[in-house]
């Protein structure tokens, strides 16, 4: 006779069998649209067109549409600038929210629960866009790549949790540090910030994609089109016939084009993602709960 123990034991097994199963079709169902859009960046007219399109392979592999993207007179460029402001972009990010994150960490600020309280409703509120829009252009910042990093230098909920990160080390490694005669400055730098590599690699990572796709405040504050960035050129890609852009005959069907430039933009953060992602979970789970 099987006890009860043992019955509700293999019920939990076969519920975890449907729970995997499920999760198992989910992962799938989101990862297929992204190898769909690189196998049709592989396809060649005759897959594409002739034989209706392309499933779950492509039938033979072509590299016409990415020798089209990579000759296209702006994407090379587009790639510079964003590479730019990806970079220069994030450490700005990091460097100013780090300061002050630190110093709203610090117990002994005066008005620090004022401080929070204000950042609290600027996270839920702004000035809007044509505000925002009057105070770059007074800053003369518009039409420069320094449009799209300095005023917005410091995300508040991303600097709400470095706080609350820096508020889950020990007090006493500052406290000892500061009767060593580290300057606060110092404390930050040497300390702080080694201890907190979960969450400067999750800020980094959340900067750093949000400079990758950045779009909207492309649109609103460049209008130089040595400026443009790859998200720019894609949307040029999905809005204008590629007839338009190159004036040539062109032996690649216009989708896997586009296809290759969807893969083009997104390849450095597939690259790099795999590298931060061990510390993504760590850094928003503590920096969440702690505070």
């Amino acid at each position: 006779m099987v006890s009860g123990k043992s019955k509700s034991m293999s019920k939990a097994g076969i519920v975890d069998y449907i729970i995997w199963f499920l999760l198992t079709l989910l992962c799938l169902s989101t990862l297929y649209p992204f190898v769909n859009v690189l196998i049709v960046s592989f396809a060649d007219m005759k897959d594409y067109v002739q034989q209706g399109g392309v499933l779950l392979y492509p039938r033979s592999i072509h590299w016409d549409s990415y020798r089209y993207v990579l000759r296209h007179s702006g994407l090379l460029d587009a790639y510079g600038v964003t590479i730019f402001i990806t970079i220069v972009g994030t450490l700005i990010n990091l460097i100013m929210t780090s300061l002050g994150a630190y110093v709203l960490s610090t117990r002994e600020l005066p008005g620090r629960n004022v401080l929070m309280t204000i950042i609290v409703i600027a996270m839920l509120f702004n000035g809007g866009l044509i505000p925002t829009y009057l105070v770059v252009r007074s800053l003369h910042l518009v039409d420069t790549v320094w449009a799209l990093m300095v005023p917005f230098a410091i995300n508040a909920w991303l600097l709400i949790l470095m706080r609350n990160f820096f508020q889950g080390i020990p007090v006493s490694l500052s406290e000892s540090a500061r009767l060593d005669g580290c300057s606060e400055l110092g404390i930050l730098v040497r300390i702080m910030l080694p201890l907190s590599l979960p969450i400067v690699a999750t800020l980094a990572l959340f900067y750093g994609v949000g400079h990758w796709n950045e779009y909207i405040n492309v649109v609103i504050y460049i209008n130089d089109p040595k400026l443009s960035t790859l998200q720019l050129i894609l949307r040029k890609m999905y809005t204008v016939s590629i007839e338009q852009i190159d004036g040539d005959s062109l032996p690649p069907p216009v989708e896997t084009i586009r296809a290759a430039t969807v893969i083009l933009s997104a390849l450095p953060i597939i690259i790099v993602y795999p590298f931060l992602q061990k510390y993504f979970v760590q850094g928003v789970m503590v920096g969440s709960v702690k505070g």
